[in-house]
């Protein structure tokens, strides 16, 4: 174990060149399909947010947006906020998604100057479709482990995730 942190950050960097080649991070596409890391991790948002995403369309969007209602900056930003990514990024992955129907507005329930994102059902498609995709991945990558194996390694999973601060409540009760 590094007591150097020069030395903990080499190791980090090491796994994370390992880990990343052999899921296929840096592939163009995740899982070979049409969406890249970023356009898999917004729909998978959109598809797993409990509370409702709002756009404005009464705002500072020009006249075609609002009339299609592709005024997307609060979204974005709510979206853009909880990934670290750059806001206008995710706008432009929005309005791809609204084009290719995986996304629609509908009117909130608060106001009708509020609308809401979500998925339409080519959109649910999609992320089923993606997801199936990466666990058959994941199942691949850990046919070979045993059973105490695959159980060390989840173990170990949560354990880093807790120690880096991304833990669960949940989880956090879980670990020994």
């Amino acid at each position: 174990m590094p007591t150097d942190r020069n030395a903990l950050v080499s190791d980090l960097r090491r796994f994370n060149r390992f880990y990343t080649g052999l899921i296929g991070l840096l592939d163009e596409t995740l899982t070979h399909s049409a969406y890249t890391l970023a356009e898999a991790r917004i729909l998978f948002e959109l598809g797993h947010r409990t509370s409702l995403i709002a756009t404005n369309p009464g705002g500072k969007a020009g006249f075609l947006a609002r009339v299609f209602q592709l005024d997307f900056a609060p979204a974005a930003s709510e979206i853009a906020r909880d990934l670290q990514l750059d806001p206008a990024y995710v706008v432009r992955i929005l309005r791809k998604f609204s084009a290719a129907g995986l996304i629609e507005t509908r009117a909130g329930p608060d106001t009708l100057r509020r609308h809401v994102l979500s998925l339409t059902a080519h959109g649910r498609a999609a992320l089923a479709e993606l997801q199936s995709a990466a666990d058959r991945d994941l199942i691949r990558l850990t046919t070979g482990l045993g059973d105490e194996e695959a159980a060390e390694l989840s173990d170990m999973l949560a354990r880093v995730r807790r120690l880096l601060g991304g833990a669960t409540d949940s989880e956090r009760g879980e670990i020994a």
